[in-house]
């Protein structure tokens, strides 16, 4: 994690570099010197902190080292961004008279004879580290491979895996499903060799369902030649060969080739070839991490067309998607509640026993939420309470004291330290800031997106957007099995992310070592902290030595900020780049977070703020604001000023009666149509002004804009469809008046468009001919649309349609029919309050994909045919649909759940309803 703080510098560096190169002025000129010198030494020292950040263990000297040469990175960081607040306000002053500049200058002076002064100090303290690494003999780098850091780690895993060929087979739970499904493709009659892949986050179970796969088919003799592999990070190629033929050869008592040692690759590759030429084979590759490691193995595997069959194992997706179809890749999930207490009372009590002693059950039931299904985990911890006394305050003391860094868990911390050492650096600074939610929290994509990019984590790469970037980290993150998929939209967009609780512990772990983050629970702070997520009541909270810090976010709504707390402090952290204080139960800004200048996020969703001030102008490196279901009805014109603003999250949602919800915009100045680096606007209303101006927003990404009259609406679209860029878009009428488009007079909208909601009527109900240009379209929603049964094609014909929702008589007909070949990827159908409709009628071969149709108030609604025409549809969820309409579902197939809504409920913006089953 030090190369990550120390390259975070260097990028920060170069940028500030970047913005003030032309300057002319003495005093600048040497603090911009002293910090390309500190640079051209942090570049240095880079590579260094890689390795020991990979090493398994260091000794005291050099953890010392690396500590300080983090400290002073910190203290380089704090010093850039004053610099780049101080030559902004310089850029400022040149602009105003004469006289200011003579008032100022004297003042001016001293700040950059003290910036340089504390920068040449720096470069001392980096100078004397450099010199100490080497009087030191801190070089335990020197002469090693890449991977060998983790040596022993490594042989630990090889070690615990290996282990897993002499579990019986009543030792092994939880496995059979994902068993059956790898032997019935061992079994098929395929005669082509093909690659199965099973992948998952580390300690999930990949090597036991493998080795016991490969134990059962031994005894089977359905192959004639077998090789059992583990591969893990500190692979050689060669080795990786010679260890494949070793074991082929002993398997048939073979002696292998003289100069075997001694053989490069292209003769292993030869001499396995030669082996397996007319042999049905079945080869393990336990643990593979990269990509590269399956190109140069896959050669030797010729297909001599008799079934042979390659089992790799990866915590990577990427691995498994290049080595394997999708059709042969499991991914292994940790397992469900009975199997995990199955496994657990196995290991702790013994075979056969399936549940706890009755006064142990609330501590058992503690230690299997920790492990979270994870198998290792449960093992692990099983094995030490299988040899402890079986008594209530012995567990309740284990359970205190358990933690990532404990002995009992250690090879659960090795795989993954294993793991995270894996990460680019660019990725560990984005996987150790999710540490700062809370056990269990479901982590907002969005959120967790604009929190990277405001902390500089991302970095801008071609035309993609940082945003763009920072949707591939994720990606990434949940491709490695480091981030858990915790909701998907009915787009299969994932909107919220979860952390398991042991890689979160060890995270945190890792944070607090570099002093990256901290979690607040009502315990005393330690330090100069520069991260802090505060999970409990604030009273008592005391910061008076952390004015270095960067982040602050709230999650315990009931967080009080009285006199006591945090506004005390705001005067103090001139250095903050996040405040979040979303939910917590504050009516009023203090004037002291107009003075942060360094702020970047600034999220106050859910509280009871009514006014934003007219100094929000001050904040001039802001990239998102989030007043989103505040009181906030009107954003102050300073904000005009921000020109480094991206996003805007403001206006209300109100739920009324029977879950309808009506939506309130916010009103701004025309003056917001210059923020040329603005992406997102949510929830905007619209007035002449802003119509005019709003193709001003050139990198805008997603639009939400309401109270459109009719007088607007050609105007904006003419707009609308010369914004390329533009990818999400909402419009809602004024709800006193009736917005009606005439589309054919528009011209079309963007073509990269992907979700598109309206809230109209359409001129004589018609969707116009460009309409089935919009391929890119994924969610399509209308109200109030009164399409006719003309306009039915536009929609079944887009290709790549997820969502399809109409509402308040969006269609008009009585009968919707669904022809074939519509809608071939939809996954999601919702018809709401379509109150002429009394007939849905879906023929063959329409919505193959279809996996849920959700009806509500359809009040006529009497038929619906041609249900057992959608091979994939799992659920059919009614919402005050009548009676009548419910009796007359009796023939659906067994496939189909019936569920009928009861109510609805919201959590962090997410939406779900409980159901009565039929």
């Amino acid at each position: 994690m030090a190369e990550a703080i120390v390259l975070s510098v260097i990028k920060s560096i170069s940028s500030i570099i970047a913005d003030t190169a032309l300057t002319k002025l003495t005093s600048l000129i040497k603090v911009h010197s002293r910090l390309e010198h500190i640079k051209s030494i942090f570049e240095v020292m880079s590579g260094s902190l890689k390795d020991i950040d990979e090493m398994n263990d260091y000794n005291h000297a050099v953890a010392a080292w690396r500590k300080q040469v983090i400290d002073v990175a910190y203290e380089v960081e704090d010093i850039v961004d004053e610099y780049s607040y101080l030559t902004r306000e310089r850029h400022q002053k040149d602009f105003k008279g004469v006289f200011y500049k003579v008032i100022h200058v004297s003042r001016d002076a001293r700040t950059w004879y003290q910036t340089a002064l504390h920068l040449k100090n720096l470069e001392t303290k980096l100078e004397n580290l450099t010199n100490m690494r080497n009087q030191f003999g801190i070089n335990t780098c020197q002469g090693m491979t890449i991977g060998n850091n983790s040596n022993d780690d490594t042989r630990q895993i090889s070690r615990f895996a290996e282990s897993s060929h002499f579990k019986l087979e009543n030792e092994i739970i939880g496995i059979e499903e994902n068993r059956n499904l790898i032997e019935n493709w061992l079994a098929d009659n395929e005669t082509s060799q093909y690659v199965i892949a099973a992948w998952g986050m580390a300690g999930v179970g990949k090597t036991t369902l493998a080795t016991n796969v490969y134990n059962r088919q031994k005894k089977e003799c359905r192959f004639s030649n077998f090789s059992w592999i583990s591969v893990t990070q500190t692979y050689n190629i060669n080795d990786l060969l010679r260890n494949i033929i070793l074991e082929l050869y002993e398997g048939k008592m073979e002696a292998t080739p003289q100069s075997f040692n001694t053989m490069d690759y292209r003769h292993l590759v030869q001499i396995l070839q030669g082996f397996l030429h007319q042999k049905k084979y079945l080869i393990i590759l336990d643990d593979i991490w990269s990509t590269e490691v399956w190109t140069y193995l896959k050669n030797a595997f010729l297909d001599c067309k008799l079934g042979s069959r390659v089992i790799i194992t990866t915590r990577v997706y990427d691995v498994a998607i290049n080595a394997a179809s999708k059709s042969h890749i499991i991914e292994l999930k940790p397992l469900q509640k009975d199997k995990a207490q199955m496994l657990f009372c196995h290991t702790v009590f013994g075979e056969g026993t399936i549940k706890y002693p009755h006064d142990l059950e609330e501590l058992a039931q503690k230690f299997l939420r920790k492990c979270e299904g994870l198998p290792l985990a449960i093992v692990c911890i099983g094995r030490l309470l299988s040899i402890k006394d079986k008594d209530i305050i012995l567990w309740q003391r284990i359970y205190d004291g358990l933690n990532i860094g404990s002995t009992d868990l250690r090879n659960v911390y090795s795989i993954f330290r294993l793991s995270f050492n894996d990460l680019p650096s660019y990725l560990k600074s984005c996987l150790l800031y999710c540490s700062m939610f809370p056990e269990g929290h479901m982590i907002r994509r969005n959120k967790l997106i604009r929190l990277w990019v405001a902390e500089g984590f991302v970095q801008k790469q071609g035309s993609k957007s940082m945003e763009e970037m920072a949707e591939e980290y994720l990606n990434e993150l949940t491709h490695r099995c480091m981030l858990k998929t915790a909701h998907i939209t009915s787009m299969g967009i994932i909107s919220r992310y979860v952390i398991h609780d042991l890689i979160r512990d060890f995270l945190l772990k890792k944070s607090r070592e570099d002093n990256f983050c901290e979690v607040y629970r009502g315990s005393e702070l330690c330090g100069d902290i520069r991260r802090l997520s505060i999970s409990s009541s604030a009273n008592d909270l005391r910061l008076e030595t952390s004015h270095h810090l960067r982040s602050i976010i709230v999650f315990d709504p009931k967080a009080l900020f009285s006199n006591l707390t945090l506004q005390n402090y705001f005067s103090s952290f001139r250095l903050l780049k996040v405040l979040d204080m979303s939910f917590s139960p504050i009516e009023k800004l203090p004037n002291e977070i107009y003075q942060l200048f360094n702020l970047h996020y600034l999220a106050l969703r859910g509280t009871k703020i009514k006014k934003i001030s007219k100094s929000l102008g001050r904040l001039q490196n802001l990239q998102t604001l989030d007043v989103w279901n505040t009181y906030v009805e009107n954003l102050p014109s300073t904000i005009a000023k921000l020109k480094r603003l991206r996003n805007i999250c403001a206006g209300k949602k109100k739920i009324l009666s029977g879950n309808h919800f009506v939506r309130y915009a916010v009103t701004a100045s025309r003056k917001i149509c210059d923020l040329a680096y603005l992406q997102t606007i949510k929830y905007l209303a619209a007035n002449d002004e802003i119509v005019k101006q709003i193709g001003n927003l050139a990198e805008l990404r997603s639009l939400d804009i309401g109270r459109v009259t009719e007088s607007q609406s050609e105007e904006l679209f003419v707009v609308l469809s010369k914004m390329e860029r533009l990818k999400k878009l909402s419009v809602h009428q004024h709800s006193e008046s009736v917005l009606s488009f005439n589309f054919e007079a528009f011209p079309s909208l963007p073509p990269y468009l992907q979700k598109l909601n309206l809230h109209a009527i359409f001129a004589k109900g018609k969707l116009p001919q460009w309409f089935l240009g919009l391929v890119h379209l994924q969610s399509v929603i209308l109200y109030f649309s009164g399409l006719s049964e003309d306009s039915l094609p536009f929609l079944g014909l887009l290709p790549n349609l997820l969502l399809l929702e109409l509402g308040d008589d969006a269609y008009v007909g009585q009968r919707l029919c669904l022809q074939e070949c519509w809608f071939p990827k939809l996954r999601n159908l919702r018809l709401i309050k379509l109150v002429e409709l009394n007939c849905l009628e879906i023929r063959r071969d329409a919505m193959p994909a279809l996996f849920r149709v959700y009806l509500k108030a359809c009040e006529e609604l009497q038929i619906v045919q041609g249900m057992e025409n959608l091979p994939s549809l799992s659920e059919l969820v009614l919402d005050k649909m009548p009676n009548v309409f419910r009796n007359s579902l009796h023939n659906l197939p067994d496939n189909i759940k019936i569920k009928v809504v009861k109510n609805w409920t919201e959590r962090d913006g997410i939406w779900s309803y409980q159901v009565s089953n039929n």
